[in-house]
């Protein structure tokens, strides 16, 4: 019975990578200007009311009131394959539309206001139900949408400073098999979701030292969170189902806490001349604090934690249902961008990023494959007629190869004998879209 895996809580999700968004479980996809740099410069060139998402004084800089709306198609291709060739997966990865949208105006010279909708964290992915690692994953969705009011003050022509505060909502879904096998020789299989609501709040400041020059710093706070919904096993053997007194079906209430990090970004924009300017960023995360993933019983003597639980003997704890060792830790991404006015109308613009992964390669799991990204961007920025701006991206990203060793463990942290073994390889394709009316 050591092979009875309890199912891992459905709103862990949120602690799993899309592998086509920033590292970890976060998504960059909240602005189509600065999609075309890499997100380079995004947190301190004002191009439309987006920049409040990775700084908040953004919005001081923007003269007349508008409305910024879009989303990003995100196309992700995953390659696994085992550690002697003989299974393979090439379609988990799925894909996915990522809207966000903005309002800002001008209160006076120098108070403005905004209001922003946008998802900074988020997962898909849909492994086949009979492949190898089927007793550490199969479908994961997880959406994390923030609403974000901001205000910010302009003191002069050189400072800016701004802030917001933000309600994040998520809900996400997990399912997996659950080896039965020395029950009855089939697959049971879990599934679970659930929802909650977060708050955060984040600041930033825009240092204009000349008026070619921008500098931004910004900081977001982190979210805690406490995730609760229902935990399903379906499929149990008839033999269980007898010795036991369960049904073929069981539910259990569960709850996962989970902080969503905070992070630092750096930002720079500087103009050459008429035609050219380049950007610079950097962002720290602190992914550090995600050191185990531990999801609990959220009722007394339930049929997952209590009946079917007390079947791992000495490997049960009666209030834990997953057990997950992650041991991330914190990470920088980089990006460099440049921008070329081609004509009043148009404006071309190229980048590069970096974003290393959080995830350490000892501790990899099916659920969270992650490795180092490296994107490679080109957009167009196209000023129309009456106020109207259309801004559009594209980007690729790849990863190297990276190795999963990963080990499946029971509710009270040991080793259960359940292995995943091979290599992992991603690829992203991502376009971006955005509409600018400004008024």
């Amino acid at each position: 019975m050591n092979k009875i895996i309890k199912p891992l809580f459905a709103l862990s999700a949120l602690t799993l990578a899309m592998q086509a968004g920033a590292a970890g479980f976060a998504l960059n996809e909240t602005s189509a200007s600065a999609a075309g740099t890499a997100y380079a410069g995004r947190g301190s060139n004002a191009e439309d009311a987006s920049i409040m998402a990775s700084n908040p004084a953004g919005i001081a800089l923007l003269e007349r009131a508008q409305v910024t709306g879009g989303l990003g198609y995100v196309l992700p291709k995953g390659e696994f394959e085992d550690s002697n060739g003989a299974n393979k997966q090439d379609d988990f990865l799925k894909s996915a539309v990522i809207p966000f949208g903005y309002y800002a105006a001008p209160i006076n010279d120098q108070l403005s206001w905004g209001l922003g909708i946008y998802a900074p964290f988020g997962a898909t992915s849909d492994y086949d139900t009979d492949w190898t690692g089927r007793y550490m994953a199969n479908k994961t969705v997880v959406e994390v949408v923030n609403i974000q009011p901001t205000i910010a003050y302009k003191f002069n022509d050189q400072l800016s400073f701004g802030a917001s505060v933000f309600g994040s909502f998520a809900k996400g879904e997990l399912t997996r098999s659950i080896d039965f096998s020395s029950a009855s020789g089939t697959d049971g299989f879990s599934k679970m979701k659930g929802d909650d609501w977060g708050y955060g709040w984040s600041i930033g400041t825009i240092w204009q030292p000349t008026n070619k020059t921008s500098m931004g710093l910004s900081y977001r706070s982190k979210t805690k969170l406490t995730l609760k919904g229902d935990a399903e096993i379906s499929n149990v053997p008839g033999a269980l189902q007898q010795v036991l007194g369960l049904t073929s079906t069981i539910t259990e209430k569960a709850k996962l806490g989970i902080t969503l990090p905070e992070n630092v970004e750096l930002s720079l924009t500087h103009q050459l001349d008429d035609r050219w300017t380049v950007m610079a960023g950097a962002n720290w995360t602190r992914w550090s604090r995600f050191k185990e993933l531990v999801i609990v019983t959220d009722q007394d003597n339930g049929p997952i934690s209590g009946t079917l639980g007390s079947a791992q003997g000495a490997n049960n704890d009666p209030d834990v249902l997953t057990y997950v060792p992650e041991n991330w830790k914190d990470v920088w991404a980089f990006s460099l961008g440049t921008s070329y006015k081609y004509s009043d109308a148009l404006t071309l613009k190229a980048g590069y990023a970096r974003d290393n992964s959080p995830v350490q390669d000892e501790y990899r799991t099916a659920r969270i494959p992650d490795a180092d990204r490296n994107w490679l961007t080109v957009g167009a920025k196209y000023e129309m007629a009456q106020d109207w701006t259309l801004d559009a991206a594209y980007g690729y990203m790849f990863t190297s190869k990276v190795t999963i060793n990963e080990k499946g463990h029971n509710s009270n942290g040991t080793e259960n004998g359940t292995t995943l073994t091979g290599e992992y390889k991603t690829t992203a394709h991502v376009v971006s879209m955005s509409v600018t009316k400004r008024f």
